[in-house]
This record gives C-alpha cells, structure tokens and sequence, in this order.
C-alpha cells in the first residue's frame, strides 16, 4: 500500500473515532479554564480566542480586549478533558491617502491543552532602531562597507561628501566594517551606548581600527538564499548583543544565493595591540529553502561558544502531505522530533494565516482545522470557507532541551524571546 492509500486510511479512522465520541462521561463541578493576558493596545488589532472539541464544535468564543485579561471557561467537564485553544489576530492597515484597506488573520491552534493552561499575547522584540548618519574624513574612497543588521539609505561616495545614512537594529550597540582607499584590509569602529532614533557623527580615517584576523566561515547545510543571524552574546540576562552578519536586504531586491559566508568580527587581532571581544559565546539563526526535487526549508537556532563552521542537519522527516475537503490533513513522521506544525496562507483580501501545533507521533499523524466561530464566519467568507488553495506546510521542529509538553508551554507564555536558542531549535517544513 502506497503512502497516499494509508494517509487517507487514516482520514476515515480519524473521522470515525470522531463519531463514537458521543457518550459523555459525567462532569465535574469545575469548568475548564483558559486565562489569556493580552497586553497589546486597541491599535495593535483585534484579538480573540475559541475552544473547540474534538469534533471540532466550537465550545466558546471570545473577544479580546486590549491591555486586558479574560478567563475562557466551559462547564460541565471532567479533570482530564482537554480542548484545542486557537488564538485570532486581526489586523488592519490602510495605505495613506489611498482609502484601500489591508486586512491580516493570524489563526494559531494549540491541540489538546488542558484546564489552567495561560496564553500572553505580548510583543518580545527586544531590538530598537537607530538611524545614523556617518561622515568620513581622511579617504579619498569608500570602496566597501558593511553595518551589520543595518538597511542602507544612502552609501558613503564622492558626491555626497562620504556620508553615509543607514536604520540598525540594534541592543544599545552597533559596529561597521569599512575598506578606503584602495586598501584591502578591512577597518571597524564600535559604537557603544547607543539610545535614541538617531545618531550622526564623523568618523575620521586615522580611528578606524584594522581587521587582522581571517573571518570564520560558516558553511550551511546547501545552497539556497539564505536568511541568517549571527550575533555575539554581550550580556543575555539584559538582552544585549551585537550583530555579526550583514547588510539588511532592500524589500524587494535581488536575493543572493550562496552555500557559506564569512563572519567578521569587530576586534583588533594585531599581536602587539590585541583588541579584547566585547561579547562571549554566539547565537546563530538561520533558514532558508532548498529548490531542488525533494527539498525543504532549513530553520535553527543555537547558542555557540564559538561561530560554528557547520550547522547541524536534521535527522527526521515528514512524508508527503494529503489534504482532504481543506480542512483535514494527515503526514507520517520519520525519526524523533517533538512538535509538529501545519500551516496553511491564503495570499489576497483578506490575507490568512492558521497555523496549529500539534504533538508528532511514530507514523501518521491527521488533523481536521475545527469550526469557524460565527462571529468569525460572517466577517470573513474565505475562512469560513477554509479558502487556502489547497496548500499546506507542514514542519518538524526538535528541540535538544525541550520535550512537547514544555516547547507549548514556551509558546503560550510568550515570556522569553531566547527560548528557542536555549531550547537548541532546529526545524525542517515541507510545502506539499
């Protein structure tokens, strides 16, 4: 039997077994409980939260309001029933002056939670953005530079004076690398303390430090246009790093493709002048896809004492997906790997996203996308219609100090924005 025959064997049992769940055993007194904090403003979107059970009828549905906490609550049941909790995020952005209006639905399930579970909603960027503008003196050329994490604007050149303008994201801490005058070695300078939306000053030649050290070269798993970032660890607990990598891509741009970089880093290596490293250890994240037949997308993130000269390789898999009337999809896993994701993207008006977590298993896996509460429905035709064209991602993520049970438990709180790095995270998705 084929791989298709048995993934879709495993459709009829699934909706069978859903069928002989109606016998209810007798319920308790205490209600199953759902407590979700959202700390994001009105203005952020709209926000709102379902219960759904096994047969996918949505139990109870609730509007969020912002900065504000509701307790989501179904009574009648027993002290081990669990339920499946999806999260809605509704966000709408109208272009200036134009009266179009861009709506997002962001949809994330969580399957089989139990009572007392706590879900935040709250933002973990921890970067801030600097604008600096930089002029150079004593150079007769800029032939190359590069400000890591940082979106060029305006390049340093002749005709403007040798000022440069480019947007970092940064902790409190930034750096570029530079090459004047015909030179081939590289030069830096540091910038320390940095707060505020702008920073401009004048860098003169005679400052800039030299590079001596030879870069280390990072080699990813294949080739393909890769999405990385390197960062040196200056202080976790205060959430303090400094980037490594290179230039921000322009929206829309030419994309390279390459197989391994080199990583450069801001310290003076020169025997009689060495230069310490303000930073211990690294983090690295990366992804990227691979086009060739057969290929996937690539995801990890890890803390390195040293930048690595390889990353790691997964070494589990996901079969071919099948879709049935686009809400119920099944994969067979291969090898050990502790959270399985299907995601679903609708591009269009509005645009949707659903994704839901699910626990892998030895073999095939199925999940049916539950009801769409009414409220939701009639707002929004393509989803209740599960409008997704037909396409699914699905991905293995593992984690080298989680388990299924605590990777979610990561996931509901939102409280920490270096879980997956601690959690040692490495991801293959499949887009069938």
């Amino acid at each position: 039997m084929n791989n298709k025959l048995i993934l879709l064997a495993a459709f009829a049992v699934s909706i069978f077994l859903s069928c002989e769940k109606d016998a209810t055993p007798a319920p308790t007194d205490q209600p199953f409980r759902i407590t979700v904090k959202n700390e994001f403003s009105p203005l952020s979107g709209r926000f709102a939260v379902f219960l759904s059970a096994d047969d996918g009828k949505v139990l109870v549905y609730r509007e969020i309001p912002g900065v504000d906490t509701v307790l989501l609550e179904w009574p009648d049941t027993l002290a081990d029933n669990r339920f499946d909790c999806t999260v809605v995020k509704i966000t709408t952005i109208e272009a200036p002056g134009s009266g179009v209006k861009d709506t997002t639905l962001h949809l994330t399930t969580y399957t089989n939670l139990s009572s007392g579970e706590s879900i935040n909603l709250r933002e973990l960027n921890y970067q801030q953005v600097t604008d600096l503008n930089v002029t150079f003196t004593g150079v007769t050329s800029v032939d190359t530079i590069i400000v890591p994490d940082g979106l060029t604007f305006v390049r340093p050149q002749p005709s403007n004076n040798f000022t440069g303008q480019y947007r970092i994201l940064h902790t409190g801490q930034f750096w570029l690398r530079i090459r004047i005058n015909g030179q081939p070695m590289w030069r830096f300078i540091l910038f320390n303390d940095v707060n505020g939306p702008s920073l401009t000053t004048t860098v003169d030649a005679n400052i800039l430090l030299p590079i001596f050290a030879a870069p280390a070269n990072l080699t990813f798993p294949f080739t393909a246009a890769w999405q990385y970032k390197v960062d040196g660890l200056v202080d976790t607990t205060a959430l303090k790093f400094l980037a490594m990598g290179d230039l921000l891509r322009a929206p829309g741009g030419p994309i390279p493709v390459f197989s391994d970089v080199d990583i450069f880093e801001p310290v003076s290596n020169d025997v009689f002048n060495p230069g310490p490293k303000p930073y211990n250890g690294f983090r690295a994240q990366v992804n990227g896809s691979d086009a060739s037949s057969g290929g996937y997308t690539y995801f990890s993130d890890f803390f390195y004492p040293d930048i690595p000269a390889n990353l790691p390789a997964p070494a589990f898999d996901l079969l071919p997906t099948v879709l049935a009337d686009n809400r119920l999809v099944a994969t067979q896993c291969v090898g050990n790997f502790d959270v399985l994701v299907f995601s679903r993207t609708r591009t269009g008006t509005p645009n949707i996203n659903w994704e839901v977590n699910t626990k892998p298993a030895n073999g095939i896996v199925s999940y049916r996308l539950p009801d769409v509460p009414e409220a939701l429905g009639n707002s929004f035709p393509a989803l209740k219609n599960y409008d997704f064209g037909g396409q699914v991602r699905s991905k293995a993520e593992s984690y080298e100090k989680l388990d299924y049970e605590s990777a979610i438990r990561q996931k509901l709180l939102n409280a920490d924005p270096l879980w997956q790095a601690k959690g040692g995270y490495l991801g293959r998705e499949e887009l069938q």
